[in-house]
């Protein structure tokens, strides 16, 4: 009976009807998100797909969410292949971390012969806290440290220097993006370039720590939406850094996420080790949510033991990151 009252059918068409608007809009999001996951599976040589691929794992967050409110507007099948498309963005940041993370098992077990610090941080450019960050560098305790847009450091070499008196970038009168510092000697010091957009972002310097020989690697990568600048610098530095013999310490921000391709090829291609786990550090307004774009990696016989995202990001827009490494005794 109350299917045929005029006063009530027109109403109830009515919610019905907006019922499938909402199912409409979702379902068109759930299009996007999954155009959006192909983009970010299919190297199809678009610029930004590096970026993509650094937000998978948040984007299979989101699907979760966008599924829930499909089933509560009752598009219940729908609502599954939006489920099983985030158990797939979120699968494949799983399946290849873990994969990098296969080569650690090697070592864990070993004894330690050394120990040493290192501090890696890509300061800003523009920060208005350098003398606070200055402070923090030289009481870090780090026996290196790697920093990225160095530029406001300059009026704190003399404070730096007399904690690290062996100093890599940022010369007199050259531009003043990436600086090495260390307590030990650097020898056979190199300021290389990855590409032309931004040069001279590249540092290699050998040392020695408990009587082994090791190289020190520092970049900075350009952000994977200029173009494919990034994605070339990265092929570049695999290829550099699988000429390298021996162990080494790569610590540098690459602007992307360890799941992103270009970050997995360069595990593989030059035989890194990944540290015991990674880090977000943008944006720094996140915390521990946010995306781990600035990276540690290390090649046997040398273990990167712990590491930490600072917990104050001292005026950057990066957090930087501190890590206790060692050398496995042979």
């Amino acid at each position: 009976m109350g299917s045929t009252d005029p006063e009530i059918a027109p109403g109830g068409d009515h919610i019905v009807a907006i019922g499938a608007e909402i199912r409409g809009v979702l379902t068109g999001f759930g299009l996007v998100a999954a155009g959006v996951l192909v983009l970010a599976q299919v190297d199809l040589g678009l610029p930004g797909q590096s970026l993509l691929q650094s937000l998978q794992l948040h984007m299979g967050v989101a699907l979760l969410g966008l599924a829930l409110l499909l089933a509560l507007a009752r598009a219940r099948w729908r609502a599954g292949l939006v489920v099983a498309m985030a158990v797939f963005a979120g699968g494949h940041v799983m399946w290849r971390v873990a994969d990098q993370y296969e080569g650690r098992g090697a070592l864990a077990g070993l004894e330690r012969a050394a120990q040493f610090t290192l501090l890696s941080f890509n300061v800003l450019n523009s920060n208005d806290r350098h003398e606070e960050l200055a402070d923090y560098i030289a009481g870090s305790g780090a026996d290196f440290a790697f920093i990225m847009e160095a530029g406001r450091l300059r009026q704190h070499f003399e404070q730096l220097e007399a904690v690290y008196p062996y100093r890599v970038g940022c010369e007199q009168g050259g531009p003043c993006d990436l600086l090495m510092l260390s307590k030990l000697p650097l020898e056979n010091a190199e300021i290389r370039s990855l590409g032309n957009t931004h040069p001279n972002r590249m540092i290699v310097a050998q040392t020695e720590i408990g009587g082994e020989a090791l190289t020190l690697v520092a970049a900075h990568l350009t952000k994977p939406y200029f173009d494919d600048a990034g994605l070339f610098e990265a092929r570049r530095l695999t290829r550099q850094l699988a000429a390298i013999e021996g162990p080494l310490v790569l610590a540098w921000d690459f602007n992307s996420a360890p799941w992103a391709d270009a970050i997995d090829d360069l595990v593989h291609g030059a035989a890194l080790l990944p540290p015991p786990r990674y880090n977000a550090t943008w944006p720094t307004e996140l915390g521990p949510l946010g995306i781990p774009i600035d990276h540690m990696f290390s090649r046997a016989p040398i273990i990167i033991e712990d590491i930490e995202a600072l917990s104050d990001p001292l005026g950057s827009n990066h957090l930087g990151l501190i890590a206790k490494l060692a050398i496995v005794a042979e």
